[in-house]
């Protein structure tokens, strides 16, 4: 079986068009984990009225706002499957998108399962016909997320739910904003084999007032100085992958810059640079083989206010 967890925050307009992706999955053995974050809308009782005469297996459960990583954390302590995906609340995914990641999982013997994603500008899965997949070693698939060759995000996979409870692979609930990205490096210095499919079968619906549009200054360097923290923690035991950690830390850095030009003013955009030394992120990705991050380095070791200008402009997710 699979749990299928799913934190909810304030997120009425999304959630049942989420929830029906989920129940028209073409595999139907999964348990729903919808977690209550403290929401203050109705978010959980139209989910409650939209569930009641559904034939599926749910539970509800509630906590004081903690946070997309405390959510989660609940959801994984209180599930009960052998397996374990995260879709978030606003999102949809395609109709195989369990069937598929399970089968890519078992057949592999893989400690996770991921598949490629589309950012959507309507609450919609993506629609794809590939079949390809691809099997990933330990050391390839760090590089792989380092140099961003293939994107991929918590919702878009599926894990063996002993193989996080064994090895203590939680999301840090001190971090607020990105917190996908610490517990992904986690899980990937854990992996013995990690299976990757093509299809694009996860929408992530970027909205205003998410938790990305709604970060503040303040939660975005108390991230800043969290991730710091928490990427040495989890590499420190790792000195053969000394030169990936340390590039993790100015990639990180490069694009929170480029995402927070679309939520900051420029003076506390500007404020962000200099605490992250904007100037020296260029010389510390060498090597990284990434042509955006060398495109907004470069800009950043110029100009601050060129770069928040450019960064408002781009569109890197497309």
């Amino acid at each position: 079986m699979i749990s299928v967890i799913v934190p909810v925050y304030n997120v009425e307009k999304y959630l049942c068009t989420c929830l029906d992706s989920i129940l028209k999955q073409s595999f139907q053995d999964f348990e729903l984990i919808l977690v209550d974050d403290g929401s203050t809308d109705r978010s959980i009782a139209l989910a409650k009225e939209y569930l009641k005469d559904r034939d599926v297996v749910y539970k509800i459960v509630e906590k004081e706002n903690g946070g997309l990583a405390s959510a989660r954390n609940a959801g994984l302590k209180a599930s009960s499957g052998e397996y374990i995906s995260f879709i978030d609340a606003d999102d949809a995914v395609a109709p195989d998108f369990l069937e598929r990641l399970l089968k890519a999982l078992q057949d592999n013997d893989a400690d996770f399962s991921f598949c490629a994603f589309s950012f959507v500008k309507k609450q919609v899965p993506p629609q794809d016909t590939s079949a390809d997949i691809r099997i990933f070693l330990q050391q390839e698939l760090l590089e792989t997320f380092l140099k961003r060759t293939i994107a991929f995000v918590v919702p878009s996979m599926m894990f063996q739910k002993d193989f996080l409870i064994r090895n203590g692979l939680y999301f840090d609930e001190k971090i607020r904003f990105s917190e996908d990205q610490p517990f992904i490096w986690n899980v990937l210095l854990h992996q013995h084999k990690a299976v990757y499919l093509y299809r694009k079968m996860y929408g992530y619906y970027i909205r205003e007032n998410s938790i990305m549009t709604g970060t503040s200054y303040d939660r975005l360097l108390s991230s800043y100085q969290e991730y710091k923290e928490n990427i040495r923690m989890i590499f420190d035991p790792y000195p053969q992958y000394r030169d990936i950690a340390e590039k993790i830390l100015p990639r990180w850095k490069l694009g929170t810059l480029y995402t927070a030009a679309g939520l900051l003013d420029y003076s506390d955009h500007r404020k962000l640079y200099e605490i992250m030394e904007g100037k020296k992120i260029l010389g510390q990705i060498k090597g990284i083989g990434e042509r955006n991050a060398y495109l907004l380095a470069a800009v950043a070791s110029c100009s601050p206010r060129i770069l928040y200008a450019l960064c408002r402009k781009l569109d890197l997710n497309g």
